[in-house]
């Protein structure tokens, strides 16, 4: 199982990269490293666009591999799609996690590795409190459905286009990521230290 660390946009509405905040004593490219790779994933990979040396400066010592996007100023879903055809020799279930979502954990990745195994041929899509948001799971035979993805569209047209090969996995935490400068404040001020 490959964990995919999506880190490559310019974070436009922010105003500066996602990637390099810090919420406590890391920034959020490392904490989202320590939870893909505490999950027990086979591999991780970063995908890296915007800012990419200054990343690559803080993940450098991290036993992780890195796809550096040529297409990452077209959007999340053109990442996404270049991503999806790289990785396509490899033919492995793939674990996508976005790096703007600090309340995924540990247990959430768990959870869904556990309904993996139960629906080996679903995509598996968490859900926080009915707001549906990577971390998703994508079994090799419906990636090519990603293929052709463009522009800045997330998750969401795909779930809803193809119900009938998604399960849904429900979570208590509330889905906050981490878009503009008022969820900033939001996360530096109510993180735990």
């Amino acid at each position: 199982m490959l964990g995919v660390l999506l880190a490559a946009g310019a974070s436009s509405r922010l105003g500066e990269p996602k990637a390099l905040i810090t919420l406590g004593q890391k920034t959020l490219i490392e904490r989202s490293l320590q939870v893909l790779q505490a999950s027990l994933l086979d591999k991780v990979l970063v995908v890296l666009g915007a800012q990419k040396d200054a990343i690559r400066n803080i993940i450098s010592q991290e036993p992780i591999e890195i796809l550096e996007s040529q297409d990452w100023p077209l959007g999340q879903g053109s990442t996404l799609s270049e991503c999806m055809r790289a990785l396509a020799p490899r033919k492995e279930a793939v674990l996508v996690m976005l790096v703007d979502t600090p309340f995924v954990q540990e247990k959430h990745i768990q959870a869904i590795l556990k309904a993996h195994l139960e629906y080996p041929n679903q995509v598996i899509i968490s859900s926080f409190q009915g707001q549906s948001s990577p971390p998703v799971l994508i079994p090799y035979a419906h990636q090519a459905k990603l293929y052709d993805w463009k522009g800045d569209k997330g998750f969401g047209p795909f779930w809803k286009s193809h119900p009938e090969i998604c399960t849904w996995i429900s979570f208590e935490e509330e889905y906050r990521d981490l878009d503009t400068v008022e969820d900033k404040k939001y996360w530096q001020e109510n993180w735990e230290k």
